[in-house]
């Protein structure tokens, strides 16, 4: 009888030193404060704006508000640049980034992403005066601006952009300043962001039928090693997706889309099944 005693209390004791011990390893929840530090872009106007510096603006703005409302957190934006988007979570500066960051299996290898939270293809802007480019074999030769850091940029270094005069500004600000002035005769990204400027810069337009690659994925990035938080971004994105919030906040921060496509929910909003297939996950399930 004592023996059985002893056995049990030992088998208790290691069972309270495993728990212990798991727990120990697991990282706190990325909400467990109520304050997610977010990384998003400020000089994009529709996405990601911050016009006076304060009183950020957007779809991905909206959108962060929306899903963390939902964990009952709340976001704390600051600026992040395309090329450090990555390192800023790997080095536990950030949070979470919802900054137009395309989902590729190689960054899936580094980071968990939910997503994802909108869909578009690469194009081409150019000034609303300017009528030499309206198909894309018009682009040969011409100057074409992109920024790092960006998979636009990397795409343009590909077959796609043979014959183009592609070149970097360090900001997006630097290459539509290039184009108004008349040193670039195009920028190059995808052109959902292309179209959030046209609604800040008047005298610039998308040329619509002009795409590159394939439809980029835009997704809710975090450092690996937060799967359970992952899981509850996903979720409740996909309830957001699945209801008409989505729809009635694209429309109200990207107003410039419907305008010109009126397709824009087919080609923008991505599906339940892809926002599955994609989330929280080393590699696509398909």
């Amino acid at each position: 009888m004592h023996f059985r005693t002893t056995s049990i209390a030992a088998a208790l004791a290691l069972t309270a030193l495993t728990a212990t011990a798991c727990s120990s390893s697991e990282p706190a929840s990325l909400f467990a404060s109520g304050k997610v530090l977010v990384g998003v872009k400020s000089d994009q106007p529709g996405t990601g704006y911050f016009p006076d510096g304060y009183n950020p603006s957007g779809f991905d703005i909206t959108l962060a508000r929306h899903i963390l409302k939902t964990v009952d957190a709340e976001p704390d934006f600051s600026a992040v640049p395309s090329e450090d988007r990555l390192t800023v979570l790997t080095g536990k500066k950030k949070d979470l980034i919802i900054a137009t960051f395309s989902i590729t299996p190689d960054r899936m290898k580094q980071l968990d992403f939910a997503g994802p939270y909108a869909n578009t293809r690469q194009g081409i802007m150019v000034r609303r005066n300017d009528h030499r480019i309206t198909k894309p074999s018009d682009v040969i030769g011409k100057r074409v601006c992109a920024w790092p850091g960006t998979t636009s940029y990397n795409t343009l270094n590909g077959p796609e952009g043979a014959g183009m005069k592609v070149y970097q500004s360090q900001t997006a600000q630097g290459c539509i300043t290039d184009l108004l002035n008349k040193t670039a005769d195009a920028v190059s990204t995808d052109q959902m962001i292309l179209y959030g400027f046209t609604q800040e810069h008047h005298d610039l337009k998308v040329i619509p039928n002009i795409t590159y690659g394939p439809f980029n994925q835009y997704g809710i990035a975090m450092d690996k090693g937060h799967h359970a938080d992952c899981i509850k971004i996903r979720d409740a994105l996909k309830d957001y997706v699945s209801g008409s919030s989505w729809s009635q906040d694209f429309s109200t921060t990207l107003p410039s889309i419907p305008n010109a496509d009126p397709d824009w929910e087919g080609h923008y909003k991505p599906r339940t099944a892809n926002i599955d297939a994609l989330s929280c996950r080393a590699k696509p399930a398909f």
